[in-house]
């Protein structure tokens, strides 16, 4: 492609970079690598350990949990047509960074956004998003900077300010510790200083880090990409909150990590370095989430209950 994959940000636009919401436009859906077809065969070539498969309920209330799955024997095909007919959500990890067609693009498209917000990125990762109709992602926060690439299908993602009141130091703590996934507590009052955003394919969406946010597709099959990206700004902010976590779980302190001297924050990214080392994190729930059900083609949504749970014992999709 002749023209940048990223249109629609202005120079001015660079001083609300990290501030605000950015919106601005993409051209993904030009590369041909977000049709069906394309995206069955990246999900055929992508390792199925590396694939999250999960459900919930329609317009998903924003304080549940996702409920993982999984897809055995099923073709990317299969999984894709499974997605637009059912109550999936279906995402190839590193999809972007791991796969060499995607990974041409998502160079470029990186080196396009960088240029466009004087950002220097230091690392960058994404995942492909294929979700069904009415499907969402619950009230979290990611402790990367953190962006959605639309390109097919309609949503409104919803974005909480970065304050304490929305997400606690704590909660950050635990999330870079992984003691947590993502997750918040959620309180209806939130709401009233919520953003919604309405993403139509070719639209993208950049918000402040730590902002916690919420997502609901629209009537349609979505396909999205879910951007992460660290820049020197946000590493050493997720060092002070890491080396704050391991301070308060190991030596009972009470530090306060939101307002710390900018001239200490490398003292404290060279501490976290050194730690994630030396002693790493002892709980792990990325690794023990129990899969509740399998896809299943001819099963209402596609999902066929595994013994125990579904909607007879209270955890319905």
């Amino acid at each position: 492609m002749t023209q940048p994959f990223v249109h629609g940000l202005e120079p001015a636009d660079r001083a609300r970079v990290g501030r605000e919401i950015l919106r601005f436009n993409h051209r993904l859906a030009e590369t041909g690598l977000f049709t069906d077809e394309a995206l069955a065969r990246l999900i055929d070539e992508h390792p199925r350990s590396e694939l999250t498969i999960c459900t919930m309920k329609e317009n998903p209330p924003p304080d549940e949990t996702w409920i993982a799955g999984e897809a055995d024997g099923l073709s990317g095909a299969e999984l894709v047509e499974a997605a637009r007919r059912g109550a999936l959500w279906v995402s190839p990890r590193s999809a972007m960074t791991r796969n060499p067609r995607y990974k041409a693009v998502f160079d470029v498209v990186m080196a396009d956004f960088a240029r466009a917000t004087g950002l220097k990125i230091l690392t960058a990762d994404a995942a492909v998003l294929i979700s069904g109709a009415r499907m969402g992602i619950f009230f979290h926060v990611d402790p990367a900077e953190t962006m959605l690439w639309h390109v097919r299908g309609t949503k409104t993602i919803h974005v909480y300010p970065p304050k304490e009141d929305y997400v606690t130091e704590q909660a950050l703590e635990a999330i870079l510790l992984k003691e947590n996934l993502s997750d918040l507590p959620y309180r209806a009052a939130m709401e009233a200083d919520a953003a919604a955003v309405d993403l139509e394919p070719g639209e993208a969406v950049f918000w402040p880090q730590h902002s916690p946010h919420r997502v609901v597709n629209g009537p349609n099959l979505n396909v999205s990409v879910s951007v992460e990206f660290s820049t020197p700004r946000s590493a050493l902010t997720n060092g002070v909150f890491y080396v704050n976590g391991v301070l308060r779980r190991r030596l009972g302190a009470r530090p306060t990590s939101r307002g710390t001297p900018r001239a200490l924050e490398p003292a404290y990214w060279a501490a976290a370095k050194a730690l994630k080392v030396l002693s790493p994190p002892k709980v792990n729930v990325e690794r023990n989430h129990q899969r509740q059900f399998d896809v299943d083609l001819s099963a209402p949504g596609c999902i066929r209950w595994r013994e125990g749970f579904g909607p007879s014992v209270g955890r319905a999709a």
